[in-house]
């Protein structure tokens, strides 16, 4: 099913190093890196630009946009947040989504990962 094809991958924060050989060895396929494709628009880690709209949209939209731009029918896409733990507010988590979209088959599949192993912290600061 995907033996020999190009798959994407929708970055532009070296994610390809960790991806890369876990995907060609699974799936048989040759990673690409998505050339002059600026994922920060959908959004920053460190919040200098705001995303648009939750993680699970933001990440397909990155996956889909880098598609078309690359004119590709086979990518991968990944999107992190910080932030409160979702049943347990006080405690912070580091949530990660991967997004593989496969045009050809009709194929979509999203997972996450949510872990409280974080550097997530915060401060307020004030000038004097």
């Amino acid at each position: 099913m995907f033996k020999g094809r190009k798959l994407l991958i929708a970055t532009k924060h070296q994610k390809e190093k960790v991806i890369a050989p876990v995907i060609e060895k699974l799936l048989e396929v040759k990673c690409v890196v998505a050339e002059n494709f600026d994922s920060d628009i959908f959004g920053t880690f460190t919040g200098e630009t705001e995303r648009k709209h939750g993680p699970i949209l933001t990440v397909r939209n990155k996956c889909i946009e880098a598609m078309r731009f690359n004119e590709c029918d086979l990518a991968i896409a990944s999107e992190g947040s910080f932030g409160p733990h979702p049943d347990f507010y006080f405690v912070p988590s580091d949530e990660e989504l991967l997004i593989f979209i496969d045009k050809r088959n009709d194929l979509e599949i999203l997972v996450s990962e949510l872990s409280t192993e974080t550097n997530f912290n915060g401060e307020e600061l004030k000038t004097v």
